[in-house]
């Protein structure tokens, strides 16, 4: 998750206080996009080859502040009907997230449902249509917050007035976003998908304090990756551009990863493990290296580490943000085969 910030000049404690509340409009990001589909792109929903996907995050940011943001999500999605459907599918699919951040506890937490139809387009492409509605709220403890005031020249004394008229605050929101995914692949075999999405289509209200003014901007992505297949290794780069108000991130970097073991060449199970090692950077913000282990195409556990190289590094010695994500995909039943004489693989 990233958290690019105009923030105007502040002494040091003030701008740990209020850092959490400056920009709050801008959403949630993960440095692991490519592992949260459904925050990326409501059209993701299904979009796998197996029958289900679950997945948790975790995300710790700027732990140097002393009060960090601090991030959970988790999500699962189905594509439905494709047996029947010969290979289009309606994908369904679920997420949320809840993000604490500061030393006024500011909280975002949202719960979405995510619709996708695909349908085929020739032999090789498909393309999926998504709909995202959801239910959110932020809060934040402002009655907890340090005042020049209560200072009493020795320390800091809480029994004095603060002069300051704040409580603690909550609002709540619906929202709305669409997307578009197209995938396909090449006669030679090179893998591309790419994709378009508009966040907070209906520009919800989000003031703490009953403001119309303050509602939350819509947000445009697009994204784009390509799998290259080599002899020992696959290539996967990878792009992530977003613009919210006058907020913007540009990711790009790859991953690679060679697969442990082999798949049967007799059955329809697969069964190989994968090593991914990866470099992304966010433009004028953050160089970020990523480990991912996938156990036999089922379960991934992904590292990431922001190592931020932007003017807020050296002016609040922010230093960045570690990423934990845990990917699980299956089948609702045993998809081998027989082999002949009665043998499964």
């Amino acid at each position: 998750m990233s958290r690019t910030r105009t923030t105007p000049h502040l002494p040091g404690l003030a701008a740990l206080l209020l850092l959490p509340l400056i920009g709050t409009a801008q959403d949630v990001h993960f440095s692991q996009f490519f592992d949260a589909p459904l925050v990326l792109n409501p059209a993701m929903a299904g979009d796998i080859e197996d029958d289900q996907r679950a997945a948790l995050f975790h995300r710790t940011q700027w732990q140097s502040t002393g009060s960090p943001f601090r991030t959970y999500a988790m999500s699962y999605d189905v594509p439905l009907f494709r047996s029947r459907m010969h290979g289009r599918y309606l994908g369904v699919g679920v997420h949320g997230f809840s993000d604490r951040a500061g030393s006024t506890r500011f909280g975002d937490t949202q719960g979405n449902l995510s619709l996708a139809y695909a349908l085929r387009s020739g032999e090789r492409t498909l393309i999926a249509l998504g709909l995202v509605g959801g239910y959110g709220q932020r809060s934040a403890v402002l009655n907890g917050m340090r005042w020049d005031s209560q200072y009493n020249g020795a320390g800091h004394d809480p029994s004095l007035e603060s002069g300051e008229t704040v409580a603690s605050s909550t609002s709540a929101f619906l929202d709305l976003g669409a997307g578009l995914l197209c995938r396909g692949e090449t006669r030679a075999g090179l893998q591309w998908s790419s994709g378009l999405a508009v966040m907070h289509l209906n520009q919800p209200g989000i003031s703490l304090f009953g403001s119309s003014e303050d509602r939350l901007l819509r947000r445009y992505t697009a994204h784009a990756e390509l799998r290259i297949a080599g002899d020992r290794w696959t290539w996967m780069p990878k792009l992530y551009v977003s613009q919210q108000g006058a907020a913007r991130e540009v990711i790009f970097g790859t991953l690679m990863h060679r697969r442990i073991g082999q798949d049967s060449r007799y059955t329809t199970d697969k069964t190989s493990s994968a090593f991914h090692l990866g470099l992304f950077y966010r433009w004028n913000d953050a160089v970020v290296p990523m480990l991912r282990f996938e156990h036999r195409r089922k379960l991934a556990i992904g590292l990431s580490y922001d190592i931020n190289v932007s003017p807020l590094r050296s002016s609040t010695h922010l230093r960045g943000g570690m990423e934990i994500s845990l990917q699980w995909v299956g089948a609702f039943s045993d998809q081998r085969r027989v082999l002949p004489k009665g043998k499964v693989h």
